[in-house]
């Protein structure tokens, strides 16, 4: 019983890791709150990590239910977040700030709530991450015990997921200052263009998912 619950949560967490994707978002984080002084970007690493758990968490106890209610399919959600996605990274490759003067004052002022959006959602937990939850449903009834351990396994996967996230973004601008100014800039916009193409990816599995479907 204890080798199954933890083979679902390595599962849950090795499903999940390559889509969050940590190491390859860290120098985005960095770049994207580079207004920020250094304990308020650690705050912050501390709370998209939080949210990151807690999203995913009520995607996969209540995400296919309300799917199911509002008629809206997975591939949908990929389109969708996809797009706010691509729209992230074109905002990064391009010559102007990430965030504005404006908007980065209003970061530092209303830190908690930038940490969810764009933050967390679409930036750091997207719809590749929420259509992984969905996958991850325990089968089975709700009140039958196996399937209540599995939920607690799978959800616990989570929580490392959610874990390796703030762990890298915590301690990204240990590797990447180091690299001078000229390293930076050469890191985030090769960031933005690999962040560009996870849009387009997630978009083409949305549409391709959608085609499957006969649409």
């Amino acid at each position: 019983m204890i080798h199954d619950l933890l083979n679902h949560t390595a599962f849950a967490f090795l499903a999940l890791f390559p889509i969050l994707n940590p190491p390859a978002m860290s120098p985005i984080f960095l770049d994207m709150t580079s207004a920020l002084n250094l304990e308020d970007r650690h705050q912050l690493a501390g709370l998209i990590g939080k949210y990151t758990f807690m999203l995913l968490f009520v995607v996969l106890l209540a995400g296919g239910w309300l799917l199911k209610i509002f008629g809206i399919s997975v591939p949908v959600i990929r389109i969708a977040g996809g797009l706010l996605l691509f729209n992230t990274a074109w905002s990064m490759l391009g010559n102007k700030p990430k965030f504005s003067r404006e908007e980065q004052e209003e970061l530092k002022a209303r830190m908690t709530d930038k940490a969810f959006f764009p933050m967390t959602m679409p930036v750091t937990a997207g719809p590749g991450s929420i259509a992984v939850t969905l996958t991850l449903v325990p089968a089975g009834a709700v009140t039958d015990p196996s399937t209540l351990a599995n939920f607690a396994a799978v959800s616990a996967g989570i929580g490392l997921a959610a874990l390796s996230v703030f762990l890298f973004y915590r301690y990204s601008e240990m590797l990447i200052m180091r690299l001078g100014r000229a390293g930076e800039q050469t890191i985030s916009k090769i960031s933005a263009f690999i962040l560009l193409a996870i849009g387009v990816q997630i978009i083409w599995e949305g549409i391709r998912g959608l085609i499957a479907a006969g649409i």
